[in-house]
């Protein structure tokens, strides 16, 4: 998640309680999450392409993980479904398609665009590119349930919770501390 409180956007990476300099551009982190998607127990991959100057002798993928996929509040998951919704390498036209059609964004002449930036434009598409639709078959579950309201569930996803009262503060942690 972005923070648009800050000028910059992050250009490092945590390894080992220690920032290192990485590069940040889209084409860079999609080659990292291809490589990820294809790795079978026991392998390794290059990810020496990611860093500027020093690399750490050790990286854990999920210290990786923290920058390119960085954690959103909203939308809370809907299922524990195992569809993949999108793969970089098989959707790559459709993603080229909808932010030259979306946002006039040619990704293949775009000299630098941020992992973060690439990331919350992806996030942005709009229902009508092909992409969107496509991600829509793909996550697509028929309801065996006549009760269940996906618009409902929707609803629950993407709803802001309000921020709890003094009083449920107190009771939370007066809870709490029973279990300590």
């Amino acid at each position: 998640m972005m923070d648009l409180t800050k000028k910059a956007l992050p250009n490092t990476v945590m390894v080992g309680g220690r920032a290192y300099s990485i590069y940040t551009d889209f084409r860079l982190w999609m080659r990292f999450e291809i490589a990820v998607r294809k790795l079978k127990r026991g392998d390794t991959i290059d990810i020496s392409y990611l860093f500027k100057n020093d690399m750490p002798s050790y990286c854990d993928l999920t210290e990786l993980f923290a920058f390119s996929r960085p954690e959103s509040p909203l939308p809370r998951p809907i299922s524990h479904s195992n569809v993949i919704a999108l793969d970089y390498e098989i959707d790559a036209d459709l993603i080229y398609a909808a932010f030259l059609g979306q946002y006039g964004i040619d990704l293949m002449e775009v000299e630098q665009l941020h992992w973060h930036k690439f990331l919350a434009l992806l996030g942005g598409l709009n229902e009508s590119t092909k992409l969107r639709e496509v991600i829509g078959y793909r996550c697509y579950e028929k309801s065996a349930d006549g009760d269940k309201d996906i618009y409902e569930e929707l609803r629950r996803a993407w709803e802001i919770e309000p921020p709890m009262s003094d009083e449920e503060r107190a009771e939370l942690e007066e809870f709490s501390n029973v279990f300590k």
